[in-house]
């Protein structure tokens, strides 16, 4: 049997290799290029774009008051931005550079749930994953275009498991596009008065034209706790979808007592970013920390500590 020539074989290597390559680096570039996949924010950033509307409203929140609000230094606690807030009252008891716009990672998905929530008894309804929802780098939960989800599953995914493809996924069922539903997120931050927040993809994958501040976080995450479905979800440590289980990787909910939620996120530009809330003698409390250095989780403890603490 005649053999192929040794440089037939080495260039068919280098074809193989070069193919891998660029897969590689098509499927992970997007972690790193802060402007790769990121929608033109003309898209929807005037009130005709959007899908739908906004989500109502459950009941009026007061509005978030820093006044008296301490600016001391927590030990133990090291972040370019964070913020403590008694969710009732809407009190700020701590701010560092609160107002500060970052990239918010996956704290994003908290949005992207609260937009994407039907009414309860259209949290089991099924619907069929299309291609257009498909595609996205970063953490996924396998989904497959033809694949029968729900709602309910869809928002687990994305809360619990921070699954960007189930973040997809939602928004496209919702709105028809991502696009719209870009659209639609930066209405509802207007309308919820989150002036320092703008929205550029559902996951948070794509940081180039997605930013928050800790103090819009912190008003977001008492929009979430509202909504009795996701209030359940983001405390739950873990989530069961068939023969499958998502698994929350926030680790207060393990260590800390009365901890409620809310949520990780971590890019490289926006390094670790947490929402986390606690309840104790009927008291709520929510601390939000954007690219914290050191533990996420120990600097949050010592966070949700000062806010119990203290009280105005």
């Amino acid at each position: 049997m005649r053999r192929p020539p040794l440089y037939a074989v080495a260039l068919t290597l280098v074809a193989v290799l070069a193919a891998g390559s660029a897969f590689v680096a098509y499927r992970l570039w997007p972690l790193t290029d802060r402007s790769a996949g990121v929608i033109a924010a003309s898209v929807g950033s005037g009130p005709q774009a959007g899908g739908g509307g906004v989500p109502p409203i459950v009941a009026p929140l007061r509005p978030l008051t820093g006044v008296g609000a301490a600016r001391v230094h927590i030990p133990g606690v090291r972040a370019q931005a964070g913020v403590v807030v008694d969710s009732a009252s809407g009190s700020v008891l701590w701010t560092r550079d609160a107002h500060r716009r970052l990239p918010i990672a996956s704290l994003t998905k908290l949005m992207t749930a609260l937009l994407a929530l039907p009414p309860a008894p259209a949290l089991g309804h099924s619907f069929a994953v299309t291609h257009a929802m498909l595609g996205v780098p970063g953490y996924t939960i396998g989904l497959r275009a033809g694949a029968r989800v729900t709602s309910r599953r869809m928002i687990a995914a994305t809360l619990i498991a921070s699954a960007n493809d189930a973040a997809n996924v939602l928004a496209v069922h919702r709105a028809g596009s991502l696009a719209r539903f870009v659209g639609d997120m930066n209405t509802a931050a207007a309308r919820f008065g989150l002036a320092d927040t703008h929205y550029s993809n559902p996951s948070g994958i794509f940081d180039a034209g997605n930013h928050s501040s800790a103090w819009d976080v912190a008003d977001l995450s008492r929009h979430v706790l509202q909504q009795p479905f996701l209030r359940s979800l983001v405390g739950e440590r873990a989530y069961q979808a068939g023969a499958a289980v998502y698994v929350n990787r926030n680790r207060l909910l393990w260590t800390y007592t009365g901890a409620i939620g809310i949520k990780t996120g971590s890019t490289t530009a926006a390094g670790n970013c947490l929402a986390v809330a606690a309840r104790r003698r009927g008291r709520t409390v929510i601390g939000v920390l954007l690219h914290v250095h050191g533990d996420e989780f120990a600097a949050a403890s010592r966070l949700l500590d000062w806010g119990f603490r203290h009280d105005r």
